[in-house]
């Protein structure tokens, strides 16, 4: 993996974790909770992230295995599914696959919303897993595994910092730009998620690698 693929993946996962949609949940579920309560919901979400996005990549791949799943089908799967949460994006709407009206009641009901929904499903729900098992396929190895591990870490500490800001960020960039950045990252995923259907399809029927080429 070079520096290259590394910034990529550390974008994918950037950007399908949506820190801009995660703060507006963190401030509607923390509403009634003081300061000190809502830093502390936001360090148990994002090192629950963290664990979701370590083990995806770790054990993702032998999952695929374990139920004979083929690379290029998952890579199918996993590219669709990022395109819908990146057509969500993009027309500035909450996906169902990251989380529904029973999840935000759910989360009014409980003590603790840190992990559940915030860490799962809303921040690192399907996409999240899928980009990093796409990506493990796309990249095996030890020394890959480490350099996405270290990818996740970042990310981890990034969505950290943006919840643990988040009454801050608000006011700073507010919801027109959270909107806007919301927006671009939207279609950054639907790029990714095209050219991963693309490498899907090609490795499902490759006859198609040649009419394409052609």
């Amino acid at each position: 993996m070079e520096f290259g693929d590394f910034l990529k993946f550390y974008i994918s996962l950037l950007v399908v974790c949506n820190p801009f949609s995660a703060i507006p949940a963190v401030l509607t579920f923390t509403r009634a909770k003081t300061m000190q309560e809502k830093k502390r919901t936001a360090l148990v979400a994002s090192f629950a992230v963290g664990v979701i996005l370590l083990v995806s990549i770790w054990i993702g791949s032998p999952l695929l295995s374990f139920f004979d799943i083929r690379i290029s089908a998952f890579q199918l799967a996993g590219g669709f599914v990022l395109f819908l949460l990146a057509l969500s994006m993009l027309s500035a709407e909450d996906s169902p696959l990251t989380h529904d009206e029973e999840d935000k009641q759910q989360a009014k009901k409980k003590a603790s919303i840190a992990v559940v929904p915030l860490a799962i499903p809303i921040i690192a729900g399907p996409g999240a897993i899928s980009t990093a098992i796409v990506f493990n396929t796309n990249f095996p190895g030890i020394s890959n595994l480490l350099i996405m591990t270290v990818c996740g870490l970042f990310v981890t500490v990034t969505l950290g910092a943006c919840l643990y800001f988040a009454t801050r960020l608000e006011k700073l960039i507010g919801y027109t730009g959270m909107n806007i950045m919301g927006r671009i990252g939207g279609l950054i995923l639907a790029a990714i998620a095209v050219e991963t259907m693309s490498k899907g399809m090609i490795g499902l029927f490759p006859g198609l690698a040649g009419s394409l080429a052609a």
